[in-house]
C-alpha cells in the first residue's frame, strides 16, 4: 500500500507539473502574441500596455513598480515612464515584429529579444524581455534596450 501511494504521488506530480506551459514555444507565443497586438486595425494607437490588463503582461513585481512610480508622479507631471516599454516608443504606428530569439532561463524563466522594425526607420529597434512564468502565464519582470537597459533601475530611480 505504501508503495502504491509513493506510486501514485509521483505520477500525479508528473501530471501535475507545469513544464509544458512553461515552454519555450509557449515564452514564444506569448512575446508574438504581446507584439501582434500592435499591428491590429482597431489598435492605432497601440495596446494600452499600462492599462487595466497590464496584469496579463508584467510580472506582479515590475507591476507594483510602474504603479508606484505613476503614483508617486505629482499630478499634470509626466512620469520616467513617458513611453510604452514593451515596444520602447511613443508612437508605435506602423510597428512589426522583425525577429523573435527566445532562449530558456533558469526554472521558470525565459529570455526573449524582440527586433522590432518601423516603415520609416532603417534601423531595427532590439528590446529584450526577461519573461518569468507564473500560474498565470508568462509575464515580463524586465526590459532591457538600447536606451533604458533596466526599466526597474529606471523606476526605482537607481539608472540616474
Amino acid at each position: 500500500m505504501k508503495r502504491l501511494l509513493i506510486l501514485l504521488f509521483c505520477v500525479s506530480g508528473l501530471i501535475a507539473s507545469p513544464g509544458h506551459a512553461q515552454s519555450v514555444d509557449q515564452a514564444r507565443a506569448f512575446v508574438r502574441g504581446l507584439y501582434a497586438q500592435y499591428g491590429h486595425p482597431k489598435a492605432s494607437d497601440g495596446p494600452n500596455v499600462l492599462g487595466p490588463g497590464a496584469a496579463k503582461i508584467f510580472s506582479p513585481q515590475l507591476l507594483q513598480l510602474i504603479r508606484k512610480s505613476d503614483k508617486e508622479t505629482p499630478k499634470g507631471d509626466v512620469g520616467v515612464l513617458d513611453f510604452d516599454p514593451v515596444c520602447s516608443c511613443q508612437d508605435p504606428d506602423g510597428l512589426r515584429l522583425a525577429s523573435l530569439d527566445v532562449k530558456p532561463g533558469a526554472a521558470g524563466s525565459a529570455v526573449a529579444v524582440a527586433m522590432l522594425h518601423y516603415p520609416d526607420s532603417a534601423e531595427d529597434i532590439r528590446v529584450e524581455l526577461s519573461l518569468k512564468w507564473f500560474p498565470t502565464g508568462w509575464r515580463i519582470d524586465e526590459i532591457s534596450t538600447k536606451d533604458v537597459p533596466s526599466l526597474r533601475k529606471l523606476l526605482t530611480g537607481a539608472a540616474k
